[in-house]
């Protein structure tokens, strides 16, 4: 996400740069001359006039917005609000949870292949999970598992984790081969991951770039607009 977040962050500075700087030096020149501007340069002297006056109660805005919302994440409740609604967001949801479904099957499987106890590996598990409704499935299936209850079925109560997670563990539990089942389960969930954000950066490279093309040309046809009906009224 590097790529797509230097160009978002460069696009904003050039826009900004050419609505609050260039525009205004530009748009001097038809001012004086008094003639009717097109609707499109008469709308980008309005946003300019308009971030000119209001930009930096906008930025203060973001600051404050930002603040805030990091001091409310730093409720419980709030954040499990949060990572819960991010687990219904179309993409963004499934990479979350395929992100902690590989830490938490990766982390299984080495404990496991190292004899360690299913419920302190279980424990230790849902340390690495970062969703905190994901980590509270963790602690309930550990909580189940200590009351007799398979892994696979403690996993697949709360219907969070994959299928093919659950499909696994419980073919691993059957044939005695959990260890094995969960580290093949770690790396599915992990090449689902790198798919996703494959196809996710791939779309959002040539939509960034599409969109600031988009931006700056109408902010160019806006300045050249009335050059034209100027050359045209002088012919």
């Amino acid at each position: 996400f590097i790529y797509p977040a230097v160009i978002t962050f460069v696009a904003m500075l050039v826009v900004g740069g050419l609505l609050t700087y260039v525009v205004p030096q530009v748009v001097a020149v038809f001012r004086d001359s008094h003639q009717t501007l097109p609707w499109l340069t008469r709308a980008l002297i309005g946003l300019s006039d308009f971030l000119r006056a209001t930009g930096i109660y906008w930025l203060a805005g973001l600051i404050v917005a930002a603040w805030a919302a990091r001091r409310a994440l730093q409720n419980e409740t709030l954040k499990f609000r949060f990572h819960r609604y991010l687990l219904r967001i179309p993409v963004l949801g499934h990479f979350v949870r395929d992100t902690d479904t590989a830490r938490l099957a990766s982390t299984l499987a080495i404990l496991a292949n190292s004899g360690v106890p299913l419920l302190p590996a279980l424990q230790a598990g849902a340390g690495v999970v970062a969703n905190l409704p994901l980590r509270r499935a963790v602690e309930d299936a550990a909580r189940m598992v200590r009351e007799g209850v398979s892994l696979s079925r403690a996993l697949g109560h709360g219907k969070l984790f994959p299928p093919a997670m659950i499909h696994l563990i419980a073919s691993g539990e059957a044939g005695g081969r959990l260890g094995q089942m969960l580290d093949q389960s770690a790396r599915q969930q992990s090449q689902m991951m790198q798919q996703r954000l494959a196809v996710l950066t791939g779309l959002l490279e040539p939509l960034l770039i599409l969109a600031m093309g988009g931006v700056v040309l109408v902010i160019v046809l806006a300045i050249l607009l009335p050059i034209f009906e100027m050359n045209q009224l002088i012919h």
